[in-house]
């Protein structure tokens, strides 16, 4: 009997790692306006999420995001507020505003991102610094050890945080590497046991966007290390198999649901998004020729 009870709790704590619906609930998305954030806020929506507050560095385009989506999919259900991920104050208060809007937060994907190779340092500040400051707010205020409810962050990272086919984007690569570094850290069940906030971590692969055209590739490209990088880097991005940003929103919004604490995702080739299973060190140790 005391071994069936057991059981029991196991299992009813494995389920509580999952949200299984994002019906009624509230998320917080950064980069929002366009591109990825925009799908995964879209996919949300459709999927009967309560509200949605858009984060955003561009305000035209924000203001614009918000009312094409209360416009399609009901007033009141978006709202914008402009921020920079990388400023600590700002976004701070981006989730405050958030909070006193909807009164809770259930969900955060922090998506803001960019590639600089040439302005590394604010390729670093947004990627990493605002990845890091999204995930600690969102422990913050939806933390059950805190007062909170509980809930998920879904961090995005990439493809070229897994392998070196990016080679052209050295920086780029780097901080999407810290970003699925945090994601597996603070997966460890022993974050989840106190907040019961569970962290997921997506890579999509190359993905259509503004920030994959010829001119902005070649225009964020460092010439420092290798004279003809920039051209390299058209070559090989003209030659890439890419996706919809659809299709990432849905897989954003399908690992929410489904994601386990810790997990990392790739969502690639439009299709579905597939778990990525990572061997113990000592298995890939090189074996003596």
């Amino acid at each position: 009997m005391i071994a069936l009870k057991l059981l029991l709790l196991l299992a009813t704590c494995a389920g509580a790692e999952k949200l299984t619906n994002v019906k009624g609930q509230v998320a917080l998305v950064t980069g929002g306006a366009q591109g990825i954030g925009y799908a995964a806020v879209e996919a949300l929506l459709h999927a009967g999420i309560r509200g949605v507050t858009i984060v955003d560095l561009n305000i035209t385009k924000g203001k614009t995001a918000a009312r094409a989506l209360n416009l399609k999919n009901g007033s009141g259900r978006v709202v914008f507020i402009p921020a920079d991920v990388s400023n600590e104050s700002q976004l701070e208060d981006a989730f405050k505003i958030s909070l006193q809007h909807w009164k809770g937060l259930d969900i955060v994907v922090n998506n803001a991102g960019t590639s600089n190779e040439t302005n590394w340092k604010a390729a670093i500040n947004t990627n990493v610094v605002g990845t890091l400051q999204g995930t600690f707010l969102g422990f913050r205020y939806m933390s059950k050890g805190k007062g909170g409810k509980g809930g998920v962050i879904v961090n995005v990272a990439s493809i070229a945080a897994l392998g070196n086919e990016f080679y052209i984007s050295p920086v780029y690569s780097a901080t999407k590497s810290f970003i699925l570094g945090l994601g597996r850290t603070l997966g460890h069940q022993v974050y989840y046991d106190y907040n019961e906030v569970r962290i997921v971590t997506v890579c999509p692969g190359l993905t259509r966007s503004d920030l994959v055209s010829g001119d902005s590739i070649k225009s964020r490209m460092s010439n420092a290390l290798v004279p003809n990088l920039p051209d390299i880097a058209v070559k090989a991005v003209a030659n890439g198999v890419f996706q919809s940003s659809r299709n990432v929103g849905e897989g954003i919004r399908m690992v929410i649901e489904d994601g386990s604490n810790g997990s990392v995702w790739v969502i690639e080739d439009d299709e579905p998004p597939y778990e990525v299973d990572f061997p113990d060190r000592k298995a890939m140790r090189k074996k003596d020729p």
